[in-house]
């Protein structure tokens, strides 16, 4: 890992790391400015049971990162990796932003992209 990498975080390293797992934080605190996350990612992650103050704060972390929406590239991307394998639409369109902005997808759930023409990275491992 270099500092020419850009990453698109996959939800569950987000949430590892509000669960205080280290090696998580210890990536996010060293990637943080080279690291995006798809707009699924945001939904994703504020989907859990948070009372109002950790909403706030989670909000506050998930705005620290540049946002990607889903544009029409994004969606035709979906299409194409939907005919290669059978992958919930979630974790499609997080793979989708990350082959179409050229970002290295950081997941712990490898396995879920296996077979797509995408760059992935466990940091886990």
């Amino acid at each position: 890992m270099n500092g020419n990498n850009r990453y698109l975080l996959d939800s569950n390293i987000i949430i590892y790391h509000l669960n205080g797992v280290e090696l998580a934080t210890n990536f996010l605190r060293q990637y943080i400015l080279d690291c995006f996350i798809s707009r699924i990612t945001f939904i994703e992650v504020l989907s859990f049971d948070f009372n109002e103050f950790e909403r706030s704060s989670v909000i506050d972390l998930l705005n620290n990162f540049t946002i990607i929406d889903t544009s029409e590239n994004i969606a035709l991307q979906c299409l194409k990796n939907r005919e290669k394998k059978k992958i919930k639409l979630p974790d499609n369109i997080i793979a989708s932003t990350a082959q179409v902005n050229d970002l290295i997808l950081v997941s712990r759930n490898i396995k879920d992209f296996k077979d797509l023409d995408i760059k992935l990275l466990d940091i886990f491992i």
